[in-house]
């Protein structure tokens, strides 16, 4: 079964993404968005939308049940992926993300194998 959940968040996506540790910006790093859901196995997802400003520095931190692989996955307002992290299973992932310009972005959280709880963070750089 798929679902999709709309969350309206007002974040700043990147053109380019590295996948570096969340604590990499220390403390010029605010958290701003967290959601915690479930996702029920290979192909679930849930959507999350917002308008992003260009410019600015994001890191989207994905943390994964120990027997599943989730991948995030971001999309510009045109339907184009931007970036992804696509670590393995039980992996928890972060990607950086610093859009180029301002607008409507998609993130996804995608079920590629298992199921179980995630927890998604979205943190702003300062």
């Amino acid at each position: 079964m798929l679902k999709r959940k709309a969350v309206v968040l007002l974040v700043v996506l990147a053109a380019i993404a590295t996948t570096v540790p969340a604590v990499a910006y220390g403390s010029s790093c605010v958290k701003f968005y967290e959601d915690t859901d479930w996702l029920n196995g290979s192909g679930d997802y849930w959507d999350y939308t917002g308008t992003l400003s260009g410019g600015r520095t994001y890191a989207f931190q994905l943390i994964v049940p120990w027997n599943a692989d989730f991948d995030i996955k971001i999309y510009d307002q045109n339907g184009h992926l931007v970036a992804s992290g696509t670590n393995g299973t039980g992996d928890d992932e972060t990607v950086y993300i610093t859009p180029a310009w301002t607008g409507r972005f998609t993130f996804r959280v995608f079920s590629y194998s298992g199921r179980g709880w995630y927890t998604l963070k979205v943190y702003r750089k300062s």
